[in-house]
């Protein structure tokens, strides 16, 4: 069975610095003049609230927004290849990765515009940024069994023009699936939403982030590191000025969301219109000094975007059940197994490494696959999610 699942590490650990010092955060003069929270606007766009003296914003999305164009762009390249019947090649996947070799070109499609230039010049890459969080053992880890599923694509997509069936890789309808009709593709994409979204904006920059200094500006900048720390994360999490805007419960809005800032919507009903609330208030709690209110929208935000990505797992093992073709319950199922992957980044609800391996591996590992699903094991994965989150 596919090594992606098996074999990763539960240890966590990072050391990030603080900004905590023997002077307590009232003896140290604000750097703004203090922002009512009644005074912020929900559908007015983000860096516009966040401004220095000299009418300037002290808001700088570059890496947030680079890093989630590098996310989008290794998926384009999957699914363009795919659709062109190109056979994906894993070094390229690596070198996106990676960010080596210039590899990142010019993107102009649906919901989708890049600079290969920028993203090639940026010194950020995803390798270096997924599982961020945990120990060096776990995110190496990590970064392996990404470069294994790069390989498994590769030798899926010698097959896009066969039809797939139990033990030979090809296309299932539309979908290009390996020989154990796993949709590698979509394993990765949904994984990335975990070990790169999830840990680097929940983990990383919302928690221990949130130690950084805001007394003193960052060298040649105008704006401090915690708010900066702040902003990466709302960067990482959409390209658009005012998260969601025009989204409604039941209809998407006029510009495009990827990855977790799609499912954040999709699978949060109760409380995906409390987000970019959420980001404003904490920025201004960051502009006020106020550490209590801080800490009340990080945590908010970090809860609501793990409860999210469960609710997205429950979603596509439903879709299993409920879909009537080969080729949609394994779309479904690649889905789903890429999300319940990521549920182990899901720290404010404890979940880790030995809780989503367990569901996966009873899933499709040893000698399990797509083929051989069955309800008994969608169930009990089902069970265990809803436990875990209280779903």
């Amino acid at each position: 069975m596919i090594n992606y699942f098996k074999n990763h590490a539960l240890i966590l650990g990072i050391c990030l610095v603080g900004f905590s010092s023997c002077e307590t955060e009232n003896e140290k003069p604000n750097l703004r003049s203090k922002i009512e929270y009644s005074s912020l606007v929900a559908s007015s766009p983000y860096s516009g609230q966040f401004l220095a003296t000299t009418g300037t914003t002290t808001v700088d999305l570059t890496e947030g927004n680079t890093s989630l164009r590098m996310f989008q762009s290794l998926n384009y390249y999957f699914t363009s290849s795919i659709k062109a019947k190109t056979t994906i090649q894993a070094q390229k996947a690596s070198n996106l990765f990676s960010n080596t070799g210039n590899s990142f070109i010019d993107i102009t499609d649906t919901g989708i515009s890049v600079s290969g230039t920028a993203l090639n010049s940026s010194s950020l890459s995803l390798s270096e940024m997924v599982a961020a969080s945990r120990s060096q053992a776990e995110a190496t880890t990590t970064k392996t069994n990404f470069g294994l599923m790069f390989s498994q694509l590769e030798q899926a997509s010698l097959s896009l023009n066969k039809a797939a069936t139990s033990n030979t890789a090809g296309m299932l309808g539309t979908y290009l699936v390996d020989e154990n009709g796993i949709e590698i593709a979509q394993v990765i994409q949904k994984s990335l939403i975990g070990a790169l979204q999830l840990d680097y904006i929940g983990n990383v920059l919302l928690k221990e982030g949130l130690n950084a200094d805001n007394y003193s500006l960052v060298e040649g900048k105008n704006y401090t590191k915690l708010e900066h720390n702040w902003d990466m994360a709302y960067g990482m999490l959409t390209l658009n000025p005012v998260y969601l805007e025009g989204y409604t419960d039941s209809q998407r809005g006029p510009l495009s969301e990827f990855g977790a800032g799609s499912y954040i919507w999709e699978y949060n009903k109760e409380s995906y219109a409390k987000i970019f609330p959420a980001f404003l208030k904490g920025r201004a709690a960051i502009v006020n000094n106020d550490r209590a209110e801080l800490e009340i929208q990080a945590l908010f935000i970090r809860k609501e975007f793990e409860k999210a990505l469960a609710n997205a797992a429950l979603g596509y093992l439903g879709k299993w059940r409920t879909s009537t073709s080969d080729d949609k319950r394994a779309h479904a199922i690649g889905e789903g197994l890429g999300f319940i992957y990521s549920l182990r980044f899901a720290s404010t609800y404890q979940a880790d490494a030995m809780f989503s391996d367990a569901i996966l591996l009873n899933l499709v590992g040893g000698t399990n696959d797509f083929w051989n699903l069955d309800a008994s094991k969608i169930n009990a994965a089902e069970l265990a999610i809803k436990a875990k989150f209280g779903l």
